[in-house]
């Protein structure tokens, strides 16, 4: 039967000439995945712009038949058009990185319109932002990690100088294992989380760290949610994301 969803566009890989294997977290579904085939002349109505990454879409599918992972898509139309994310380098990096850690941390039963509607909701501002957008990822992936259910626990002691990557948490004494933060960034994590607290949508338009500490929180940020995820390799966009937006 016949489904009809909101999505936001997560992954895609090339198959074959025309063929597309696309990822889409769907609001009513969880993660789809589809095998798109693309038209061989332009004027279609599949275009190559609508699996950009991060889009906001519209689209009616049929969920995979049983021994097959792959959903049919059979419509998809822009549901946003964002003004900034595509033409922004910046913006345009961000949303890749981010893309790729939500493709991979999201497994296809996680579904939940709260999360959807917050996400959807924040890349509207994160587009209409002018300035001071420099640490949405940091907070975005702050959001991702409550939705997956190991959302970093808050520091309880002055003590507590390290944040154990593996445990979650704050703590005392030095773990006995080598992915833990200390000093700086462990600093710098509880602030961020002390902010997302304080702020009602949980994407507050500030700039709080200077270049050198936010390349240091994203680099732990996104070791924690590889961590806590099981996935084994780095994000492969995340070099690419520093470089362009966080060396501008």
């Amino acid at each position: 039967m016949r489904q009809v969803s909101e999505g936001i566009v997560l992954t895609q890989t090339k198959y074959g000439d025309n063929g597309l294997v696309v990822n889409i977290y769907t609001r009513n579904a969880g993660k789809q995945g589809f095998m798109v085939r693309m038209p061989r002349k332009a004027g279609g109505k599949l275009r190559p712009s609508y699996f950009f990454p991060l889009n906001q879409v519209e689209i009616v599918f049929e969920p995979a038949r049983a021994g097959s992972e792959l959903a049919r898509l059979h419509e998809i139309r822009l549901a946003v058009c964002y003004r900034d994310i595509h033409a922004d380098f910046r913006k345009a990096s961000v949303a890749c990185f981010l893309a790729e850690v939500m493709g991979k941390c999201i497994s296809q039963a996680d579904a939940d319109t709260f999360f959807y509607d917050t996400v959807a909701r924040a890349l509207r501002d994160f587009d209409g932002r002018q300035q001071d957008f420099a640490e949405f990822h940091l907070f975005f992936l702050l959001c991702l990690a409550e939705f997956m259910g190991f959302y970093p626990q808050a520091r309880q002691r002055a003590s507590d100088q390290y944040f154990d990557l593996r445990e979650g948490g704050f703590v005392s004494m030095r773990p006995p294992h080598g992915d833990f933060l200390e000093n700086v960034p462990a600093s710098d994590l509880d602030l961020l989380m002390r902010v997302r607290m304080q702020s009602p949508d949980g994407f507050p338009a500030r700039t709080l760290f200077p270049l050198e500490r936010r390349q240091a929180l994203l680099r732990a940020l996104a070791d924690y949610c590889r961590i806590q995820a099981g996935i084994g390799a780095d994000f492969r966009s995340m070099e690419v994301f520093r470089d362009v937006f966080e060396g501008a």
